[in-house]
């Protein structure tokens, strides 16, 4: 048999060059399930998401290890290339890194009939790219029982090799400032929206980002205004402008304090236009399961400073955390890539926990 390293850059090489940009999910999701175990039960299966699950055994816990296989848009970076101990090319980090880990140690595990201390399911999904309305994860959680069991779910997300617990919410909304248009020859005779929209989000602009330790794990809470749209001709005074603004915020808040939050700051005049609020997950680290992770490859544990989809799993009641090969740095960049000495990492450390080699 091939180096564990070798067999793990080439799968995850063979995922990386699979176009599989989000709604263009096809041909992965084909291949995705080829590998999984025939010993794996599929329980749930739809168009672009699945559950295969081993046997289980009364009394052990169910551990769920969960991955997205779809990516950004290409950058010319697709097909990829080993190169100097990475593997180069779109997805690798986010997150064909860590679909190649789960796959290869369920394959391990089934080939060489090793018992386990955990019964484990695999979650492989689509559309993680896109708005949380295009999610086929709450349809999967209908359809799925067997979640319900689950004592642990492990969200592959790139995370440098650590244990990132809970993560930010994510509130993104339109501020609209309107005006009177004009010529731009006699301004005075209406009103300037881009003018109201300057001094309007002076205040949101300034605003310094906060601290928030929750389990132990220190957060930090941002507004960002990361659009600004307005102009009708250069020579006229344009009547509104819509600022974007995204709010990251701590699991300490709800979305119905975030908002509230995002309200308080709107200036007078203006509109607030909520576009979509995706809540922060609940922070884990403390239970038995994490605790044993942790153990398993010695990691660190860190907040997670982003949204991801622990917080599906958090949100029913279920423990959840991230932890995968990937590289927080070089996700969606056009040279995204992932050390091949991380892969074998994380593998070696999720195989010690599912094994209770500890």
């Amino acid at each position: 048999m091939a180096r564990l390293s070798d067999r793990l850059a080439a799968r995850t090489l063979e995922l990386v060059n699979v176009y599989s940009e989000s709604r263009h999910e096809s041909e992965i999701a084909a291949l995705v399930r080829s590998l999984v175990p025939e010993s794996y039960e599929p329980v749930y299966e739809a168009e672009v998401a699945a559950v295969y699950a081993s046997p289980r055994r009364p009394g052990t816990p169910l551990v769920v290890l969960a991955g997205h296989y779809d990516t950004v848009p290409p950058q010319d970076n697709i097909p990829g290339r080993i190169e100097d101990e990475w593997v180069v090319g779109l997805g690798a980090s986010d997150m064909k890194a860590g679909m190649a880990v789960m796959l290869e140690l369920a394959r391990d595990l089934a080939a060489e009939r090793v018992e386990t201390a955990v019964d484990l399911a695999l979650l492989v999904f689509g559309r993680e790219e896109l708005p949380a309305s295009e999610s086929p994860l709450p349809e999967l959680f209908e359809g799925t029982p067997l979640l319900r069991d689950a004592a642990l779910t492990i969200l592959l997300e790139p995370t440098d090799g650590t244990i990132e617990a809970g993560c930010v919410g994510n509130l993104n909304a339109r501020l609209v400032f309107h005006g009177t248009s004009a010529h731009s020859a006699r301004p005075w005779q209406g009103e300037n929206a881009i003018s109201k929209a300057v001094a309007g989000l002076a205040g949101i602009v300034a605003s310094e980002r906060r601290e928030a330790v929750v389990g132990g794990l220190t957060f930090y809470e941002v507004l960002s205004v990361t659009q600004l749209h307005a102009g009708i001709a250069d020579n006229v005074v344009p009547d509104r402008a819509v600022a974007h603004l995204n709010y990251r915020y701590a699991p300490d808040r709800t979305p119905e304090d975030a908002e509230a939050y995002v309200r308080s700051l709107v200036p007078e005049g203006a509109e607030l236009v909520v576009a979509g609020d995706s809540p922060p997950a609940r922070v884990v680290t403390d239970s038995p399961l994490v605790r044993a992770l942790r153990a398993a490859g010695e990691l660190e544990l860190r907040p997670k400073q982003a949204w991801t989809n622990v917080a599906d799993f958090t949100s029913r009641g279920l423990d959840a955390v991230n932890f995968g090969p990937g590289s927080t740095f070089y996700t969606h960049k056009r040279d995204e890539r992932v050390e091949i000495t991380s892969l074998v990492r994380v593998y070696e450390a999720l195989r010690r926990f599912v094994t209770g080699s500890v």
